[in-house]
């Protein structure tokens, strides 16, 4: 495992060990009139512009139109929040927090639509460094979005079609040779994190790994990675239905 940089000090590594301790409410995230979302993420999350954020645009246009919500898409191709790289990446991944505050400065938004984590594990063998760096990364983000009182909303990572995994190399795990357990001993921990997070400016966890996992066959194509256009159908539309207007 190659560290891109050490990105947290002690005190934010304390604060996050607290972080899953508290009582929040995360019923449906409520979207208001006007508002504008940012949605934050990887290369399922960019979709050359063309993915789920952009599904979802038109579905509120379409269904919700007198609510005028605008999705922009800050999605990076092989971005990380955990801020580390596996060995056989063809040089360090973009790591978010070294343009999100240029991004926040540029672009006034209302609410953050967070989905990382399928990068995150680079691809390889669980451990407690992994888990910990993810867990810091999504701390961080939603300490950025308390700074400048941006209400966010968790998406889980998508899973990692497994049924494309057969007859892996062990030699060197990365994104073009994964760990075969990956999205059962990594993902599955990372979904847990999400899901489990407590943070005053964590508002909604979304879960779109289970119904992803479950259509597999329909949401996956030949790349294990990235969800083709029915699953990033079914990406919207799971958000959309655990959002309330």
């Amino acid at each position: 495992m190659m560290k891109r940089r050490q990105f947290i000090n002690r005190t934010a590594l304390a604060a996050v060990g607290t972080s899953l301790m508290g009582c929040f409410d995360h019923s449906k995230f409520e979207l208001k009139k006007n508002q504008v979302v940012g949605c934050f993420g990887d290369s399922i999350t960019y979709s050359g512009y063309n993915g789920y954020v952009e599904m979802l645009q038109e579905k509120f246009n379409k269904e919700k139109p007198e609510l005028n919500i605008k999705f922009i898409n800050f999605g990076k191709s092989s971005e990380t929040v955990s801020g580390l790289t596996e060995e056989d990446h063809p040089g360090p991944r973009p790591y978010l927090f070294e343009r999100l505050d240029e991004i926040l400065d540029k672009n006034p938004i209302d609410v953050a639509l967070f989905c990382y984590g399928i990068n995150d594990g680079i691809y390889g063998k669980p451990s407690e460094e992994l888990f910990r760096s993810f867990k810091i990364g999504v701390y961080s983000f939603l300490e950025k979005m308390r700074q400048r009182d941006i209400k966010t909303i968790l998406l889980t990572p998508p899973p990692l079609a497994e049924r494309h995994l057969e007859n892996q190399s062990t030699a060197s795990y990365s994104y073009k040779n994964p760990y075969p357990k990956y999205d059962t001993e990594v993902l599955e921990k990372f979904t847990d994190i999400i899901l489990e997070m407590q943070h005053p400016y964590a508002n909604a966890e979304i879960n779109i790994r289970k119904p992803l996992f479950k259509n597999q066959k329909e949401c996956y194509d030949k790349d294990p990675v990235h969800p083709n256009k029915n699953g990033h159908r079914l990406i919207a539309d799971t958000i959309f239905g655990n959002l309330s207007f």
